[in-house]
């Protein structure tokens, strides 16, 4: 794709939104002129992803030809990327303000106030009843393996396959268990 191809697409799709302002100024805005100016807005975002990623393959590609030197170029991109990201200004109660402490200010208390830690989590759990483990179930679960579970769990397994790094495979566990059983037990009981 090329960067031609895409500028008068996106004058078109900016057109045709601004038509459908005017629409909108002067009263003439229907339900189907809002949907499609959504679809129009969709359209813009998906060409300028597009742009953008077309930028950033032509400057990986003149990075890669050039090297990583403070050219011309580099520095004109820099420049781009921090025009496009700078925030001009904010609006202060119906105000727009350009100074750049107001700005300052002004982002620090929506971030303050987005990212504000709380204590209500707006979870309410009263009321609701879990169900619990009896005795029995709990004792269950925090009994000694006996060496007859450990053997049926290693004989359920597949032998090809190898549980860890070490290389040692059920079929090696299964064969020698009569001289390893007591190690493994050892280790299951120790987990």
């Amino acid at each position: 794709m090329c960067l031609v191809t895409f500028i008068p697409e996106k004058k078109k799709i900016l057109q045709a939104i601004e038509d459908l302002d005017c629409h909108d100024c002067v009263g003439n805005f229907l339900e189907d002129d809002r949907v499609k100016r959504c679809e129009l807005i969709c359209d813009l975002r998906e060409i300028d992803k597009k742009l953008d990623s077309l930028m950033c393959q032509k400057a990986r590609v003149n990075w890669l030809k050039n090297g990583d030197s403070c050219t011309k170029f580099y520095h004109s991109t820099l420049r781009w990327r921090r025009l496009r990201n700078e925030v001009k200004g904010v609006e202060v109660g119906g105000q727009w303000c350009e100074e750049p402490y107001t700005v300052r200010l002004e982002a620090n208390k929506l971030f303050e106030k987005r990212f504000k830690a709380t204590r209500d989590y707006g979870v309410r759990l009263d009321g609701v009843e879990f169900t619990s483990l009896s005795v029995e179930e709990n004792m269950s679960l925090i009994a000694v393996f006996s060496e007859e579970e450990i053997r049926n769990a290693v004989w359920q397994c597949e032998g090809t396959k190898s549980p860890g790094s070490h290389g040692f495979n059920f079929n090696f566990l299964k064969n020698c268990w009569e001289i390893i059983k007591d190690d493994i037990v050892a280790v299951v009981t120790l987990f």
